[in-house]
């Protein structure tokens, strides 16, 4: 069995998209699905020509639905109309994936027949600062919440194998936000997740991508935190409960330091010492299931989190009693709130990861 290749198309540049498909239709592949997202009468000409080329069908939206309806409505047309096929990998249709990259894709899926493989990026040279921050900014935060180190988490150069083809189509996720809770629904399924290098290439500073930079990231990260929420409820609540425990910890060994006659500040410096090995202990085996020994890099990394939370928890307070019409205890509140998420994401994705992956 072949591969079958998927090419969600919105007002692609004609020349650019055939010859995507004139160089991939010579490599071992049984079909190549395009999907014209509604591009209009002005398109048809340009898709009347690629009905035409070598191992080409065109599949119609008569309006725009985005790139995740787009590639569902392949997946669905696939399953029902093609009986053999090993994999379905997807390409965008503005020359961001070279045709030696997507042979590599082809080349890694015998080896890999369960995974889902993923052509990844690695942001050098020239790359537009728009993409190469919302880029970054959802490795970090996807990494955070997940725990799992996926280097690039948006591209479109993926292998999806037959077996897992049909939940995917299931997915309700709009535009880009679904390929993003593809990768969250495969995490979640324990899916092998292969990582392929390729070339990063943004033709023409990357004007022909149809990402609205408010609405689609917003979706996105909605995804990613709807997510979280969904299948990590009882991680965070240990992770809470771990928090309250600790806090409980340093308030009573203050009082109880300061009844033995104890000092202000060394009441202060010991108490705050147990509950800072008592909240890394109680996340580290509690929260996260681990197993392994602390060793001195984990230990360090933790204290690092440690200082960076006290320090922004500092910085925030006094920034919100001067911007905002709040007390100092409502501030400290607000502050330890959003620190609460932040510092999750550092030890789920930072303190922790390592232990997790091996």
């Amino acid at each position: 069995m072949r591969p079958i290749i998927l090419i969600p198309a919105y007002r692609p540049d004609g020349e650019i998209l055939k010859r995507i498909i004139r160089q991939i239709s010579c490599f071992d592949v049984d079909h190549i699905i395009v999907v014209d997202d509604g591009n209009g009468p002005e398109f048809e000409p340009l898709f009347d020509q690629i009905k035409n080329l070598k191992k080409t069908r065109v599949l119609h939206h008569t309006e725009n639905k985005g790139k995740g309806s787009a590639l569902r409505t392949g997946f669905r047309h696939i399953l029902r109309s093609i009986p053999d096929f090993s994999c379905v990998i997807t390409v965008d249709a503005d020359g961001q994936h070279l045709p030696g990259d997507v042979k590599k894709i082809i080349d890694a899926v015998p080896n890999h027949e369960d995974s889902l493989v993923l052509g990844v990026r690695d942001f050098k040279g020239k790359v537009p600062v728009r993409s190469y921050i919302g880029n970054k900014l959802t490795y970090l935060m996807f990494r955070g919440v997940t725990g799992r180190k996926i280097r690039d988490t948006q591209t479109g150069l993926r292998a999806v194998p037959r077996t897992i083809l049909e939940e995917l189509v299931g997915l309700s996720s709009r535009r880009y936000a679904y390929e993003l809770e593809m990768l969250l629904n495969l995490v979640h399924r324990r899916i092998p997740i292969i990582e392929i290098p390729i070339t990063t290439v943004y033709e023409d500073n990357n004007a022909m991508s149809s990402f609205r930079p408010v609405s689609d990231s917003i979706s996105v990260y909605t995804t990613l935190f709807r997510w979280w929420i969904s299948f990590k409820l009882f991680q965070i609540l240990r992770y809470s409960l771990s928090s309250i425990f600790s806090t409980i910890t340093d308030f009573g060994a203050y009082i109880l330091l300061i009844h033995f006659s104890f000092g202000i500040g060394l009441a202060s410096i010991l108490a705050r010492g147990l509950s800072v090995m008592i909240h890394f202990s109680a996340n580290k085996y509690f929260t996260f299931s681990g197993k392994n020994v602390p060793d001195v890099k984990e230990i360090g990394k933790y204290l690092l989190v440690v200082g960076l939370n006290l320090s922004l928890s500092i910085g925030l307070i006094h920034l919100l009693v001067r911007y905002l019409p709040v007390g100092e205890v409502t501030a400290k509140v607000m502050a330890q709130l959003f620190l609460f998420l932040f510092t999750y994401a550092l030890l789920n994705g930072f303190v922790f990861l390592k232990e997790k992956q091996d």
